[in-house]
């Protein structure tokens, strides 16, 4: 059980992401605007801080960005109808460690959520690399040889996962699961599409191999060492 904040000013969404927490056996203490807010993470200690972006006054991004500053090392997660990727970047930049875009459903809620309560506090996530190939999940900025590549979101979120899970072999429904998650309208063929749009955007035209391996009646493995052909 985690001791969560939860920041909303919708207050029948706030309702709703309460009862939704504490179905999961949270303990949540709510607030409806940054002001509260940042005088209650003055005096109370928190596991995760919800914060919702768009608030009157203050707003989430100013919340995490005080916050952060006052020395604050709770994690955040940012709820937000930006889905640009420079509305992400600036919500990162102010400090938040995860972003869900809504609308979004419960079980991707309770997803990030015990993501962000398994990661250690304080902890500040380093780039990955492959290669030549580096990934900033801070940033969200993927670079070849130090030339940055700019994917498609999900393409970008496909990369993420398998920078995360190399030598695991991950079939397309496993794949749905994990990087698409609730997406019903999501099937094999936008795996495999994607799958394709990803070896096409980091790899050149003389690449002896590919990045992401196709293991017959398996699915798809980044392996961590290029292995021999």
């Amino acid at each position: 059980m985690a001791k969560i904040l939860l920041v909303e000013d919708d207050h029948d969404l706030l309702d709703l992401l309460e009862i939704s927490l504490k179905a999961q056996g949270h303990q949540v203490q709510r607030c409806d605007g940054g002001s509260e807010a940042l005088g209650m993470l003055r005096v109370y200690k928190f596991d995760l801080l919800i914060l919702d972006w768009m608030m009157p006054e203050i707003t989430g991004t100013d919340v995490c960005r005080q916050y952060r500053e006052m020395g604050g090392k709770t994690p955040v997660l940012m709820l937000t109808a930006k889905a640009a990727s420079d509305d992400k970047v600036h919500g990162l930049d102010a400090g938040a460690d995860d972003y869900l875009t809504k609308p979004f459903n419960n079980k991707e809620l309770h997803a990030r959520v015990r993501a962000l309560l398994r990661r250690p506090a304080g902890v500040t996530e380093t780039v990955l690399e492959y290669g030549a190939i580096t990934l900033n999940p801070a940033s969200c900025e993927v670079c070849k040889a130090g030339k940055q590549i700019h994917l498609r979101p999900k393409v970008y979120d496909l990369l993420e996962f398998f920078f995360r899970h190399p030598d695991q072999v991950f079939t397309a429904d496993a794949l749905l699961e994990r990087v698409w998650m609730d997406d019903s309208t999501a099937s094999a063929d936008t795996v495999r599409t994607h799958i394709k749009l990803l070896r096409r955007s980091i790899q050149d035209v003389d690449d002896s191999a590919d990045l992401i391996d196709t293991v017959r009646g398996k699915g798809y493995v980044l392996r961590g060492k290029k292995q021999p052909r």
